[in-house]
């Protein structure tokens, strides 16, 4: 069940294993066990188009920052990338990952693609689907998140690493959760990072400096999180099913 406007609108659409809203929440896509991935219309609940390829289920869905791309990783290790509107699969399976892919984002231009797998590395994808390697958590890759200069990434290892979007250099560590960061996203003006973790908090990073502006106490395991489009407030999801909402202008 998708609940949409505030808990105003419920869509059934079964049991799915991955769900994830175009950037002006017009559609959003689901990942199935079996591989598939749909795309939905929110304001109808319409299935509008349904892409196989996949042969394992899909464990990290992700839309281009223009709604024309939908990118979908699965627990066989490999990527693929659909035409929202054609279908057209883009590049056929993208391999190179040797574990799930948990964790997939679109650079800001939509041009590139990077992602977050168990076998603790992050994958940069370019325009042809090929792909740089970037190695340095010693743990599971949960997320990843993508800005015009940044690539910032979460891992069972309690840490969060910002990389160089260009280069893939590694630029600095961001300690601090004492336990498994299960979630990373930007700010809509790409200064500040929101992550949270099984250590029951959340925390508010500047991203050029690695300081961090506020820590959340959730109470529970946070399994999800993002900005409001302001980017005045932090939503967190925990894993007791609960909401909740939080004050991010610290730098006002």
């Amino acid at each position: 069940m998708v609940q949409t406007g505030g808990g105003e609108r419920s869509i059934d659409i079964g049991d799915k294993w991955r769900v994830s809203f175009q950037g002006n929440g017009s559609k959003f896509a689901t990942g199935d066990g079996d591989g598939t991935v749909k795309i939905w219309d929110t304001e109808t609940g319409k299935e509008l188009r349904t892409s196989k390829g996949h042969s394992s289920p899909i464990c990290s869905l992700a839309f281009s920052p223009d709604g024309c791309k939908i990118a979908a990783g699965s627990t066989d290790g490999t990527i693929r990338v659909w035409d929202t509107e054609t279908g057209q699969d883009l590049f056929g399976a993208m391999e190179g990952h040797t574990e799930s892919v948990s964790g997939l984002a679109f650079s800001p231009d939509g041009i590139r693609l990077a992602s977050g797998s168990h076998d603790y590395t992050i994958r940069l994808w370019d325009e042809a689907g090929k792909a740089k390697v970037l190695e340095g958590h010693t743990s599971v890759v949960t997320s990843v998140t993508f800005s015009k200069d940044y690539i910032v990434s979460g891992s069972w290892d309690d840490t969060i690493r910002v990389w160089d979007a260009g280069s893939g250099a590694l630029l600095r560590v961001l300690q601090g959760h004492t336990g498994s960061v299960y979630c990373v996203a930007f700010s809509p003006d790409f200064k500040l990072v929101a992550s949270g973790s099984y250590d029951h908090t959340a925390r508010l990073w500047d991203v050029s400096s690695g300081e961090v502006l506020a820590i959340y106490d959730v109470g529970e395991w946070v399994f999800s999180i993002a900005f409001s489009l302001d980017g005045k407030q932090v939503v967190t999801g925990s894993v007791g099913g609960k909401v909740h909402i939080w004050n991010a202008d610290v730098l006002l």
